[in-house]
């Protein structure tokens, strides 16, 4: 289990956490995060496909990362979620929340357009 982090574009950057995404890799997750928004590297991709489930502490991750990168004049935006994944995302309301895209490449497209 461990989270990625590469480029998907010049100013867009991925990070991508694999299997369930709880204390450890919601820990990860927010690290990768907060240290591309440190950065200055405003446009985010949560590549979410390679997950299989997420923690209320991880949904937490997602949410300060959007509004940071928001606050930067970015986004964070979400790509590749499973149907377990889905359905933990609209009970929980998020769907509202972030953009979802089928694919990393999309999301990034769309990211692109902003």
């Amino acid at each position: 289990m461990t989270v990625r982090v590469y480029s998907l574009e010049d100013d867009i950057w991925a990070v991508a956490p694999e299997g369930r995404i709880n204390l450890p890799i919601a820990r990860a997750m927010d690290d990768a995060l907060i240290g591309l928004l440190d950065e200055g590297r405003r446009w985010v991709v949560v590549d979410l496909s390679a997950a299989s489930y997420i923690t209320s502490l991880g949904l937490k991750v997602l949410l300060v990362a959007q509004r940071r990168a928001r606050a930067l004049g970015g986004d964070v935006q979400l790509a590749g979620l499973g149907p377990r994944m889905n359905e933990i995302f609209e009970m929980a309301g998020f769907e509202q929340l972030f953009k979802l895209h089928p694919s990393a490449a999309e999301a990034a497209r769309s990211l692109k357009q902003k």
